[in-house]
């Protein structure tokens, strides 16, 4: 989105889930686009970065003199594409970082250099009060995928260290699946609400966004917590396991992926086999770094 801005010199028009209106509105140089039935004037070009089916009829929605399909493999293109867009682009992804895949397909001065996304800061009126604290720390356990999810007693463990090392108030935020709730329950039991809040389940967008941008240090696995927290220029530890942190984690000294496949020999191993002990020495480093 960066790269667009900057090559038409004007904000990009994004359509998106309704529900990521928040997130958009933190993207510098991007605007919500709404409803892609209500718009009249034409564009100059619309890009669709996704070859499902919504993505597919929100941009032919659109009026467009150029309209383009970016994705991250030729196997996802089919020959209807062909019909629907005046250009299809793919390029094998393999193990590049996405952001920089998608920056590297927009085209455009061969000059430009690639920089990792950043948001800005959500407004006051999004703040969380009880999330003032400046050495506040938030932990995600858990993403979409259950298999990347790391052991409720390492997280406790984990807990229990950065309470000792003085920061805190903990954090604990989720989506609302029954496996995130239940982790999330399990993994504030018996600590002092003054210490540890569970808000697995709880937070808004805006909300979940606030909290993010208020925490001295994001603990999370591989999911959307992890690039949320790193773009709002956070300290941020994330766990690896069944996915690639060459294609989803950008490793500056603040930011550090720990994988699983450290301690496996296995394909794709399970985020559980990380020790705690290693959580605990990288959150130390992305502090330092600060």
């Amino acid at each position: 989105m960066a790269r667009l801005a900057a090559q038409d010199h004007e904000s990009v028009t994004l359509y998106t889930q309704p529900g990521h209106q928040p997130l958009i509105e933190l993207m510098p140089s991007v605007k919500w686009g709404g409803d892609p039935r209500k718009v009249v004037s034409p564009f100059d070009r619309v890009l669709a970065f996704d070859q499902g089916s919504q993505s597919l009829l929100k941009s032919l929605r659109l009026r467009a003199r150029h309209r383009q399909l970016l994705t991250r493999a030729s196997v996802y293109i089919r020959w209807y594409h062909r019909l629907l867009f005046h250009s299809c682009r793919s390029e094998n992804l393999n193990d590049i970082y996405v952001a920089r895949y998608y920056f590297g397909m927009a085209g455009g001065p061969v000059s430009d250099s690639f920089a990792p996304p950043k948001l800005c800061m959500p407004p006051p009126e999004w703040m969380q009060p009880e999330a003032s604290s400046t050495t506040a720390v938030v932990i995600n356990p858990a993403s979409g995928w259950e298999r990347k999810s790391w052991t409720v007693e390492g997280w406790r463990t984990v807990i229990r260290s950065m309470l000792a090392m003085g920061l805190g108030p903990v954090f604990v935020s989720s989506g609302t699946s029954d496996w995130h709730l239940r982790m999330g329950r399990e993994i504030c039991e018996g600590f002092p609400t003054h210490q540890v809040t569970n808000l697995a389940g709880l937070t808004t967008l805006r909300g979940f966004l606030s909290l993010l941008s208020q925490a001295a240090i994001t603990l999370t696995v591989d999911g959307a917590a992890s690039h949320i927290s790193q773009a709002l220029g956070r300290p941020t530890v994330v766990l690896f396991g069944p996915s690639k942190t060459k294609m989803w984690h950008h490793e500056t000294p603040q930011n550090r992926a720990i994988h699983a496949s450290e301690y496996s020999a296995e394909a794709l191993p399970p985020t559980a086999l990380i020790p705690p002990e290693r959580v605990i020495e990288d959150a130390q480093k992305v502090l330092c770094a600060v």
